[in-house]
């Protein structure tokens, strides 16, 4: 038995030990860490890709015979356009996502909270620190999530916000990264 209990316990350390930071940290947020966010924010054209391009590939299933692009899932349309501005104010418990028609609110403590989009959509979301990058992992209740990774690249002073959209319902992980420069006004 005890060495049973042994094994067991050594095994949670060996997954610990090789599991991600962001996993074993989630919930350590320093706000600190991410004060280079804050600011005004353009989107860059020429340094972003295109989602409009990946979304229809990537509902074809690997493999598949027909490479025909398919009709994108219900979900994936307002992925396609990018915010051209918007803001990110960061407090000692919050960041606040400006966007032109509303405020997106995170309390990136890794804690899931939901916010109710309309009568018929609801999003679970979580916001934790990984370092320097803010994590925000919004999950709808029709299965898909949409995982973005908001960093600042510091050669450049840039933002870069990775996006990956997966779920049961597409057969392909989609991903992009939108680049936005600090505003000059």
């Amino acid at each position: 038995m005890r060495r049973g209990l042994a094994t067991c316990a050594g095994t949670v350390l060996l997954l610990l030990a090789g599991a991600p930071e962001s996993l074993l940290a989630q919930d350590a947020w320093d706000p600190a860490e991410t004060a280079g966010l804050s600011g005004d924010w353009v989107l860059n054209t020429l340094l972003s890709d295109d989602p409009a391009e990946q979304i229809p590939r990537a509902a074809v299933p690997p493999g598949a015979r027909n490479r025909e692009p398919q009709r994108p899932p219900s979900g994936t349309a307002q992925l396609r356009q990018a915010m051209e501005r918007f803001s990110i104010t960061q407090t000692d418990s919050t960041i606040v996502i400006g966007y032109p028609d509303r405020d997106l609110v995170l309390h990136p403590d890794g804690n899931k909270r939901k916010d109710v989009v309309s009568e018929d959509l609801q999003i679970e979301y979580r916001a934790w620190g990984d370092g320097s990058t803010l994590v925000v992992d919004r999950k709808r209740d029709d299965g898909l999530t949409l995982t973005e990774r908001y960093s600042i690249l510091e050669s450049t002073g840039r933002l870069h916000i990775l996006t990956r959209l997966h779920g049961d319902r597409l057969p392909q992980v989609i991903a992009f990264v939108r680049v936005y420069d600090p505003a000059s006004d």
